[in-house]
């Protein structure tokens, strides 16, 4: 059919088409199954529904049912017919045909059995992440990574793969035809720089940490660096945690093995009475490669031995409504939310500019004499900037530095570099943007191979809550067409769908964009992962596709209470006895230790990880030890009083929250000279709480005019009852600076943590921070789940996060997370606290 003449039939409102006309139509559908546009659907579904709802569309039932399985994916309005309606029973059949049911066979629940097991070493639903570096002499290539992971390990390898796609893809010209080869599945993922490397890639966030925008300063510019910098974050993720495995595994073998089964597929549909097998090795050691490899064919017919099996979809499947919703809740997370952190960043780095500048200047113009009467000759410096990753870093101890080395050679480096993060975030905000919001960006590619590769294969990737919800809604429609088509191919092809729905089985989305006159293209293929020595291939015409076989094809789920019936435990005690006894004999070497124990834990794994952490678990202390730690704690808390409390009544004041801030001061414990020092604070705080002007604090504290609060006399008489010779000087130099600097010098000069407390008395503090930091990190992350994806009213989001934000900026035991904690207050009541005593930074 002419294309125009096709067009202008559907100018005309369907239920206005002639018998030919419908015909036309039907025959269209038939000739274009799977990959139909949704105009066609949309018209035929009209057509049928308003002229012959009473008796079928097509003479084939399976054309029937196609169309309503398409109309479904496409998010048409199906209705509710009576059960006498041809439609009813097309549902029905939907509902409970065999074809619509999931491709693949149920996913594995991974225990530790099998995270032990020696028979697998590639599985998608694998809790050990396993990566498998390609390399040439001059670097990585591709990095194929398998295994789901532990939750907190899947979140950092998914972003960190999205992210280094981006950054190779990032500059590709969709608009030319240029395709992303790359996938980021569930359990699977494979990032490729191409053989030659693409000659520079964008920046864009590389670290592994979704909840920061950090691109560090020594981040490679290139696609293979990009590619480094991910193979770099997965070594570093083996080594902390020993739940991620990195292999390195030359090209030329990758290569030579692609051949070698490729290979196979050719030389079975040459030799159609014959058939190739290549087993699995009965001595797989810990090496060989792992490599996706599309499902060939084995037979000359339609595109030929050799092709890659696959279906041809239309891409109005990702225009849909339903797609469009979960497309906006996948990108709201990765790269929306990217964007808002990066350019608040940049508005708190050039806010500290400006402050930096101001600072600066005021010193540079002042004259010597002004100089010493209105800034210490010293500075404290309780913080620095990290060049790397463009974030502060809260110094464990303060750091002091001489007052004329600060400001005039250390302010202008700290506004240099500052100012060159900031134009590195303006940088990266550009970036995002095109990765992700152009109508065929890299980023939009990425996820619709994400998405097909998840629905076909009957998992939920695990993004945010709401995408999840979206996708399981897509899915609902989507899926039973997609399922439906997958079986209607490969039966045309003569290809047992068993034969390529595995457990090791992946599909791969190539999107192409429309280019000139032609239309844009999307294929999504299937793909397995094979193992070189556990996996087995079999090549056979008869079966019109290479078979790829290994460990998880004959898995079985545990049965219930096994590990726990009687001769089981027996089992599991008699081998952690032996395992016992071998670690006491002194003529065992480690290398044997070491083969027994794993031996053990395959065999036994939760009772031997139950026994080993028992054994290891350290007593409880008794009671003159735990009285010591105490005791060391209360010295440790009386030491910091002083410091803790004026920091905490500082930061309470900038929140305007005088009660905690005077409950803070109240608090201080410290030799009279430094006591004295809270007092005067105390004072600021109280003319404050009072409403007084903060410019004109100062010089009301001063010179001691009327108008000063009874609260604020009273905490002065204190201080120079403490300290009268401080007291008068810090007063006496107040007319003449401003509130900030009034303050910091209250600072100056209060005894460290190091001075401060024994050696165990410091470890005893620290560790308490470290706990109560942790504490407050799973609170606030608690809370923040709480609030809705989209959007959130003010009030509503200060009730879900008030109490973790309260506790965090003016708790005990934090410090360090303050700056963060008033960033985010300030997002969310539009209002920047007042910088008076802002703290100084190196």
């Amino acid at each position: 059919m002419a294309d125009n003449v096709f067009d202008e039939l559907f100018l005309k409102v369907p239920h206005a088409w002639e018998p030919d006309e419908a015909e036309r139509a039907k025959q269209e559908f038939r000739h274009r199954r799977p990959a139909v546009p949704r105009h066609v659907v949309r018209g035929l579904w009209q057509y049928w529904r308003q002229r012959q709802p009473e008796r079928p569309l097509f003479a084939d039932p399976d054309q029937d049912l196609a169309l309503l399985l398409h109309a479904q994916a496409f998010g048409l309005d199906i209705g509710v017919p009576d059960a006498t309606d041809p439609l009813a029973a097309l549902l029905a059949r939907a509902r409970e045909s065999a074809d619509c049911a999931p491709l693949t066979p149920p996913p594995l629940t991974w225990g530790p059995r099998a995270a032990l097991a020696t028979q697998v070493r590639a599985a998608l639903p694998s809790t050990l992440v396993r990566a498998w570096v390609v390399a040439d002499e001059q670097g990585p290539i591709e990095v194929l990574v398998v295994g789901a992971g532990l939750p907190e390990i899947r979140q950092d390898v998914v972003q960190a793969a999205l992210m280094t796609s981006l950054r190779i893809n990032g500059l590709v010209d969709t608009g030319a035809g240029e395709m992303i080869g790359d996938v980021v599945g569930v359990g699977v993922a494979r990032v490729s720089a191409g053989l030659a490397g693409r000659g520079s890639a964008i920046e864009l966030p590389s670290v592994f940490d979704a909840r920061r925008v950090t691109v560090a300063e020594g981040a490679a510019s290139t696609a293979r660096g990009a590619l480094r910098d991910l193979v770099n974050g997965l070594r570093a993720l083996e080594r902390e945690t020993n739940l991620v495995e990195v292999a390195e595994v030359r090209y030329a073998d990758l290569a030579g093995f692609a051949d070698t089964v490729r290979a196979m597929a050719d030389r079975a549909a040459d030799e159609p009475y014959h058939a190739l097998l290549r087993p699995a090795s009965t001595e797989a050691g810990e090496g060989g490669l792992v490599a996706l490899l599309p499902c060939l064919r084995t037979a000359h017919a339609d595109e030929g031995a050799g092709a890659a099996v696959g279906l041809a979809l239309h891409p109005d499947l990702l225009a849909t409504e339903a797609y469009g919703r979960l497309e906006e809740a996948h990108q709201r997370v990765l790269t929306r939310r990217l964007i808002l952190d990066a350019e608040l960043r940049r508005d708190q780095i050039e806010a500290d500019i400006r402050w930096l500048r101001s600072e600066h200047d005021d010193y540079a113009a002042a004259t010597p004499e002004e100089r010493r009467a209105n800034w210490e000759s010293v500075v404290l410096l309780v913080e620095r900037f990290d060049e790397r990753t463009g974030t502060k870093i809260k110094l464990a101890e303060p750091e002091e530095m001489n007052t004329d080395t600060y400001m005039l050679t250390h302010v202008p480096q700290l506004i240099t570099v500052r100012q060159r993060w900031a134009d590195r975030l303006n940088e990266l905000v550009v970036n995002l943007r095109s990765a992700a919001g152009q109508p065929h960006a890299p980023a939009r590619q990425l996820a619709a191979g994400r998405f097909l590769d998840a629905v076909l294969r009957d998992v939920t990737p695990d993004e945010s809550p709401a995408t999840e919800l979206a996708f399981r809604r897509w899915a609902e429609g989507v899926a039973p067409m997609l399922r439906y088509e997958w079986r209607h191919e490969l039966r045309r092809q003569r290809i047992a769908p068993e034969d390529v729905f595995t457990r090791h089985t992946a599909f791969l989305t190539r999107y192409l964009p429309p280019i000139g006159g032609d239309d844009a293209a999307l294929f999504v293929g299937a793909y397995s992962i094979v193992d070189e020595r556990r996996s087995a291939v079999l090549a056979d015409a008869a079966r019109g596709v290479l078979v790829v076989r290994d460990a998880t094809d004959h898995a079985e789920p545990e049965a219930a209470g096994t590990a726990d019936a009687p001769e089981a435990v027996a089992a599991a005690d008699a081998a952690w006895d032996a395992l016992a006894r071998l670690a006491e004999d002194p003529g065992a070497d480690e290398e044997a230790f070491t083969a027994a124990f794993l031996s053990t834990m395959r065999a036994h794994p939760r009772h031997t990880a139950r026994r080993m952490v028992d054994t290891l678990q350290p007593p409880e202390p008794g009671a003159a030890e735990a009285e010591a730690l105490a005791e060391e704690m209360r010295r440790a808390e009386r030491a910091m009083s002083l410091s803790e409390g004026m920091d905490r009544a500082r930061t309470a004041m900038r929140m305007s929250a005088f009660l905690t801030a005077r409950q803070s001061l109240d608090n201080v414990r410290a030799e009279p000279h430094w006591e004295a020092r809270a007092w005067l604070l105390r004072a600021i705080v109280e003319c404050v709480a009072a409403d007084l002007p903060g410019r004109e604090v100062p010089g009301l504290l001063g010179s001691g005019m009327a108008g000063l609060p009874p609260a604020a006399l009273r905490a002065l008489d204190e201080a120079v009852g403490l300290d009268p010779g401080y007291t008068a000087s810090w007063l006496a130099a107040l007319p003449e600076v401003d509130l900030g600097r009034a303050i910091r010098r209250l600072f100056h000069g209060i005894p460290r943590i190091r001075a401060a407390t024994s050696e165990r008395e410091r470890a005893a503090w620290l560790f308490r921070t470290a706990v109560e930091s942790a504490r407050l990190a799973r609170q606030l992350e608690q809370a923040g789940e709480e609030l809705a994806e989209e959007h959130e009213a003010i009030d509503a989001a200060l009730v879900v996060l008030g109490r973790a934000l309260e506790d965090v900026l003016v708790g005990a035991f934090v410090g360090g997370a303050r700056n963060e904690a008033e960033q985010l207050l300030e997002l969310l009541t539009g209002e920047e606290p007042p910088r008076y005593g802002g703290v100084t930074g190196a």
